[in-house]
Order: C-alpha cells, then sequence, then structure tokens
C-alpha cells in the first residue's frame, strides 16, 4: 500500500475498493501467512491487522522511514532522509567525510563478430508491458537497436530485416539506429529473453543475467518469421 520511489519519496497508494473474487488477498496478507507457516514460533509477531499496523511497525524499528506510520490519505508521501541527503558536504561517516572505492567492471571478452546484447525495458512497469511501442524511442517491441557506426560497417539502414542468434536462440526483428555504443545491441524485455542463458546468474544474489552474445546478420530477403522466435 505504499512505494518508495527512485527520489526517495514514500508514497501511500491505498487498494481502489470495488469487487474482487472472495479468495483474493493483498500481498501483505499472503506474504505474513507464509511466513508464519514457515517461522510458526514468529507467527505471534506477524498477526497484522491491517497495512496502517504495518506501517506503524515500519516506523518504530526503522529511523530512515519514520514518518510512514502518519500516512492516511491517498497521495500523502514523504521523502526518506529529507529533501536533499549529506546537506552542507556532511556525510554520516565516522570523519563525515565522503569515501570511494574505485571499482573496475569486469571484462566482455565476446567471440569473434559477436556483438553484447542488452535487454530494455521501455515503457513498462515491473514486468507488465504497457505499450508495443517505446514511446522514449519509437521502437516497436521487435526493434533491434544499433549504434550508426556498427549499421554503416553491416550496410543497414532503418526497418531492415535481422537475425541475432546464439547457442541459446535466435530472434528476428528490424534494425533501428541509435545512439548506441557500437559492439553493443538493445532488444525489448521479455522479447529478448529467447536469447539470454536462464543458467547464467549472479553467485551472490542468483539473479539472471539480462545480457547475452550473439551474432547478427541482414535478412536480404524478408521472411515470415515471427519477432523473438
Amino acid at each position: 500500500m505504499t512505494q518508495t520511489s527512485t527520489e526517495r519519496r514514500v508514497i501511500l497508494s491505498p487498494e481502489i475498493r470495488g469487487p474482487r473474487p472472495a479468495e483474493a488477498r493483498q500481498e501483505w496478507q499472503v506474504f505474513t501467512e507464509l511466513a508464519r507457516r514457515t517461522r510458526p514460533t514468529l507467527a505471534g509477531l506477524l498477526d497484522f491487522k491491517d497495512t496502517a499496523a504495518i506501517r506503524a511497525e515500519i516506523g518504530r524499528v526503522i529511523p530512515e522511514y519514520a514518518g510512514i506510520e502518519q500516512l492516511e490519505e491517498p497521495g500523502d508521501q514523504f521523502q526518506y532522509g529529507g529533501p536533499q541527503l549529506c546537506w552542507n558536504w556532511q556525510f554520516p561517516t565516522p570523519d563525515g567525510r565522503a569515501h570511494f572505492t574505485p571499482v573496475a567492471p569486469p571484462r566482455a571478452d565476446l567471440p569473434e563478430g559477436a556483438f553484447m546484447v542488452s535487454t530494455r525495458r521501455g515503457k513498462q512497469f515491473n514486468s507488465m508491458v504497457h505499450e508495443a511501442r517505446d514511446e522514449l524511442t519509437g521502437a516497436g517491441r521487435e526493434t533491434v537497436l544499433i549504434s550508426s557506426a556498427d549499421a554503416g560497417r553491416l550496410g543497414l539502414r532503418d526497418g531492415d530485416r535481422v537475425r541475432l542468434s546464439n547457442p541459446i536462440g535466435s530472434f528476428t526483428g528490424r534494425a533501428q539506429i541509435a545512439p548506441v555504443r557500437p559492439g553493443n545491441l538493445q532488444l525489448h524485455w521479455p522479447e529478448g529473453n529467447v536469447l539470454i542463458d536462464r543458467h547464467r546468474r549472479s553467485p551472490k544474489s542468483g539473479i539472471p543475467d539480462y545480457n547475452a552474445a550473439a551474432w547478427l546478420e541482414k535478412l536480404e530477403v524478408p521472411d515470415a518469421a515471427t519477432p523473438g522466435e
């Protein structure tokens, strides 16, 4: 019933009242029941009357979220940490100074002639695709975003049919020249999942990879393949 935006705003978003199946429950009810069944000894700590009770507990145990217990009306919100973090260059460190650690990204050693393919979300919320065309780029679901340098080298123009392939699968779509770094391609998710190795995951978090190496070929004669086959 609340959400935290990328600018640290905690916003109350109550349920829209109306008919619903009798067996339907709110997310928090499902998770608390699962927790009670998994840890019966803690069941007594997970008996909330409503979401207001949950917000009250969050306000008690998470200092940064103090104030969440005061949200009552649709649209009520606050910004945790205040309007500006580290105001006047004061940082929450023992000496009050910012500390930085250099990070070296891992090398992406691609096979000869392959591109690094990344999946992108476009206009969508989480996993629910809202539009057939991305309003940010004008790209359709079957679009392969490619740099002007790579398009020129391969003799591609906007709208040309192309096929991407690797040992996992293949994707047929249309090229669109975009401000993409040479050597990289972008596809929409989930259409591009046909190229993603689902077994390749972060060793620490288990998060699946959203990138893949693939080869691109121009289809000289239009075919009847379905995008994302």
